[in-house]
């Protein structure tokens, strides 16, 4: 009936062969450029870093002024038949507003996230590091890069992205490292390192002896800040602050820098828990979520629950806090692992009344969720005394199969 009446009236269509193609074209060629100037970032070649930069801009702007040609001289609109829905969807147009939609919503959830979070989660996640490289268009052929990160499974990017919201500031990327999919939350502008992160965790302090690190990054942030950095001996005492922090000096700056001294470490103790959001963030970074089982003659015959945090012994201290501000569980050594500390929940009650409980409250924001909603099925299972019986062993067998390292997403 309605074969031979046309659906759409008056449509032309585009030539493809003329401004489709070039717009494809110039889109492919700003996709090398901005390759070309990422692995020269990546290999430290700032110059050349730059042209890609630049040519990826200049790129850029050619193909929205021919965008803009195509979008004023069409003649169809998005409700013109399959093909204005296919072209509008197609060039991005109506992501406009979607793009708004979810931008609106992510900035909602990162104003979410509480200040004390975000410094738990950075106590247990984050590293204050200043990298050196040579380069000869710098004073001294030396180039020296404060630099705050975070970096975590890349299946876990979100997180960093309502981190980046919540700074308002900073770049996540992802990338592959030894195998693994990674992905990186970064701040290096001294700007931004001297007006917004460093006073975060001025206000909101860190508890770990990470915040020793980070009093001697605010002081080289502070010296270059000043220009400082330009002059040698200043120079030479950034390097004697560096040779204090994480791993210290490679050897190759040693041997550049013979003089050195290393400056004296801040020691980090009577820390206090001054929110709960705080142990929230860190346990999101450092918690574990896990099912022990017991066989007799290869065959699981009990099950229990287990919350854990470790740390590096030197963090000691911050165990027993926690154990005092939680009310339960005992810190414990493994002979396996001297050089680690345990803060671990072994009795059913303390995990439901103080662990479970917590998170009830205070909801995990990362993929740990998943291992914490299969943590509570398991609690639910042993509260209705399931565990007990061969079917409730092998349901919570199954769970605890796909938790923590055997969970595939």
């Amino acid at each position: 009936m309605f074969r031979n009446k046309p659906l759409v009236k008056n449509l032309i269509r585009y030539r493809l062969f003329e401004l489709p193609l070039i717009n494809t074209i110039i889109l492919l060629a700003s996709g090398f450029t901005v390759t070309y100037g990422h692995h020269f970032l990546i290999n430290g070649k700032r110059g050349k870093t730059l042209y890609g930069l630049l040519y990826t801009i200049i790129l850029a702007v050619i193909f929205t002024g021919l965008q803009g040609v195509e979008y004023s001289v069409s003649s169809f609109t998005i409700s013109d038949g399959a093909f204005g829905s296919c072209f509008y969807f197609g060039t991005g147009l109506i992501l406009a507003p979607i793009n708004k939609f979810n931008g609106e919503n992510a900035k909602n959830v990162a104003n979410k996230l509480s200040p004390f979070w975000v410094t738990g989660f950075s106590d247990a996640e984050s590293s204050f590091s200043v990298k050196v490289g040579k380069d000869v268009t710098r004073k001294h052929n030396i180039r020296i890069v404060p630099v705050f990160i975070i970096e975590l499974h890349s299946r876990d990017i979100a997180l960093l992205n309502m981190i980046r919201d919540f700074f308002g500031l900073g770049t996540v990327i992802t990338r592959v490292r030894r195998g693994k999919p990674t992905a990186i939350y970064s701040v290096q502008s001294l700007k931004s390192l001297s007006e917004v992160i460093i006073p975060h965790f001025k206000q909101y302090p860190l508890l770990t002896q990470k915040k020793a690190d980070f009093i001697l990054f605010s002081t080289i942030v502070n010296l270059m800040i000043t220009g400082k950095h330009l002059h040698y001996e200043y120079l030479v005492e950034i390097m004697s602050i560096k040779a204090s922090m994480n791993t210290g000096l490679s050897n190759s700056l040693k041997m550049a820098f013979p003089e050195i001294k290393k400056v004296e470490r801040p020691i980090i103790c009577s820390q206090v828990i001054k929110s709960p959001l705080w142990l929230v963030g860190f346990i999101e970074g450092e918690g574990c979520f896990y099912i022990k089982t017991m066989k007799k003659n290869n065959v699981v015959v009990q099950v229990s629950l287990a919350f854990s945090i470790s740390q590096h012994s030197r963090d000691l201290d911050l165990m027993n806090t926690i154990k005092d501000y939680l009310h339960c569980g005992i810190v414990e050594k493994a002979s396996t692992r001297p050089d680690s500390v345990s803060f671990v929940v072994y009795r059913y009650l303390d995990i439901s009344e103080q662990i479970i409980s917590l998170f009830k409250v205070n909801p995990i924001s990362g993929i740990k969720s998943l291992d914490f909603n299969d943590f509570c099925k398991v609690a639910n299972l042993i509260e209705n005394k399931l565990h007990l019986t061969q079917k409730g062993i092998h349901e919570i067998i199954r769970i605890k199969k796909g938790m923590n390292s055997g969970r595939i997403l």
